[in-house]
Formats: C-alpha cells, sequence, structure tokens
C-alpha cells in the first residue's frame, strides 16, 4: 500500500507542581487522514480516524534525613499514579506505514499510547501504580534508586496493529522492578525485571 499521511496530535497540558506533590492532567486528540494507492481489496483509499483521549499523572514526594556510614544523605518515597482513557476506535483498515507495538518497560508504563509510530492509538481505561524511593547526597546527587510499577487495565484491548494480532484480556500487565544507582564516582549499576503473576515466571 502506498500513500499520503496527514496526522495531527493537539494536546493541551496543565501541569501543578509544588516541593512534595505534583498533578498533570492533559487532554489530546489524535487525528489522522489517509489518501492510499494500491489498497488491498475492501480496503478504502480514502479513510480517517478522530480520537480524543485524557490523561491524569499524580504523585508525593516525601524526604527524610538518613546516616550511613557517618554520611547525612536524604532518603525519599515518591508513589505514582497513572491514568488513561481513550475510547475504542476501529483502525483495522489503516495502514502501517511506521508503527510498533512498544516494548513494555518502566517509561513505557507511563505513556498514553501502546503504540509507536503514527497509525495506530490504542483504546486505553487503565492506571499505572507505581512507587520509588532514592538516596540522594548532600549535593543532590543520585546514589541510589529502586522502583517497582504495575498497570492495571479496567476493560480488555480492542486495538490491535493488525486484525490478527491476538488482544490483551489480563486485568494487570507484568510487574516490573529495577534497581540502580552510583554508588561511587566511577561505578553505576542499574538492574531490572519483568514478573508475569499469570505464568508465577
Amino acid at each position: 500500500v502506498d500513500g499520503a499521511r496527514l496526522s495531527f496530535n493537539p494536546t493541551l497540558v496543565a501541569p501543578f507542581l509544588a516541593p512534595g506533590y505534583f498533578v498533570t492532567p492533559k487532554i489530546g486528540v489524535r487525528y489522522a487522514d489517509y489518501h492510499l494507492t494500491h489498497t488491498a481489496a475492501g480496503q478504502p483509499e480514502k479513510q480517517s480516524v478522530s480520537l480524543p483521549w485524557m490523561s491524569v499523572d499524580g504523585g508525593l514526594i516525601f524526604e527524610r534525613g538518613v546516616n550511613w556510614f557517618g554520611e547525612s544523605l536524604t532518603q525519599t518515597l515518591e508513589p505514582r499514579l497513572f491514568y488513561v482513557y481513550a475510547p475504542h476506535r476501529n483502525q483495522s483498515q489503516m495502514p502501517l506505514f511506521d508503527t510498533a507495538v512498544s516494548d513494555f518497560n518502566y517509561a513505557q508504563i507511563f505513556t498514553e499510547n501502546r503504540f509507536a509510530g503514527g497509525d495506530r492509538f490504542g483504546d486505553a481505561n487503565q492506571i499505572t501504580v507505581a512507587a520509588s524511593s532514592r538516596i540522594l547526597t548532600p549535593t543532590g546527587e543520585e546514589m541510589l534508586r529502586a522502583s517497582v510499577g504495575q498497570r492495571y487495565y479496567f476493560s480488555d484491548e480492542r486495538v490491535g496493529l493488525t486484525p490478527a494480532a491476538v488482544l490483551r484480556t489480563r486485568g494487570q500487565s507484568d510487574l516490573l522492578a529495577s534497581i540502580g544507582g552510583r554508588p561511587a564516582r566511577n561505578f553505576s549499576f542499574d538492574s531490572a525485571v519483568q514478573y508475569n503473576p499469570q505464568l508465577s515466571r
């Protein structure tokens, strides 16, 4: 399939920031318009989709002083919630010019769209629950960081990359956890684990 795609994703963001918390509501509309040639049988040459979406990202930041090996440090506890809603729009007839399913990782569970590219926008009614804790030096450098997070779904998935794609029906994602940091000037480390509670693996 050949053709031209015109797409817009206007977004309105209104962050509320303070030393101990943040709340970031966001609304947007994803619009895509296609003019195609050499289409498959039954695939329209002209088609478009308009999809409104919204998200709310919020978190708290708690701090306390700790003493490690005679050094005064700061420990944080940072719980975070991220909610996304996007209604279902049928996109099964639209071509795939530059789109794939995003890798599932800690950064991806705080995004509105599970696809990377401009040809798909996934339906969503989900919340991500996460928490991080950090150890900071007196100058604010991060010495140690630990994070854990999981996404919970309130409805089954309906938009797939292709019409034959297997859609998610589970109510929760895999659990993600990581630990990393820079305990010395010339040494840093980072590790992560992804746990599937359905398979216990």
